[in-house]
């Protein structure tokens, strides 16, 4: 018996599906790379404007017990940094209200951990008047205020400003505040 041989040229088939494959599985590997970047993104952001809020209710705490223990007076409204009579307030949007530089319009909260922030949280104080309206009496935080002929609560618009970790985030919020006599 004879052996006969015969040769047959490979096309390369298997090569060209095998590397076929590899792209795909390459691109789905990128895709969800990016993904998972994205979602890795947003979940610090979240985080970050978490922070902010939670130092800015922290100032704006800290100006209710400025103004709960006496340590401002009605006539430090409009004299003193921070506190503003109801005609006179900073712009709340604007860079210069709670920068840190120099003289500024806000103040600064003290005790909140800064190694958290990029910036300490600020507050401001405006002074409204008198509130007379039932409806608001009862709205804000008001303490020792019995109605009658007692005289109305001193109104206070306390507006806190914080910013996050990284100084690209910014919460600003606002309260209101009555003291009875």
């Amino acid at each position: 018996m004879n052996s006969v041989l015969v040769l047959k040229r490979q096309s390369g088939a298997a090569l060209l599906t095998s590397l076929l494959i590899l792209l795909i599985l390459s691109l789905l590997a990128v895709a969800s790379m990016q993904s998972a970047s994205l979602q890795e993104r947003m979940v610090s952001s979240v985080r970050d404007g978490q922070i902010a809020r939670e130092a800015a209710e922290y100032a704006a705490r800290e100006a209710e017990l400025r103004l709960e223990n006496q340590t401002v007076t009605l006539g430090d409204f409009g004299v003193t940094t921070g506190l503003y009579l109801k005609a006179a307030t900073p712009d709340l949007y604007g860079g210069a209200t709670w920068s840190t530089a120099g003289t500024t319009g806000s103040i600064a909260a003290a005790g909140f951990p800064t190694a958290e922030l990029a910036v300490a949280p600020r507050y401001l104080i405006q002074h409204v008047g008198q509130v007379t309206n039932e409806e608001l009496i009862n709205n804000m935080a008001i303490s020792n205020y019995t109605g009658g002929s007692a005289a109305p609560p001193e109104g206070f618009r306390i507006v806190a400003w914080s910013s996050g970790r990284s100084g690209q985030t910014r919460r600003i919020i606002e309260v209101y505040y009555g003291k009875g006599s």
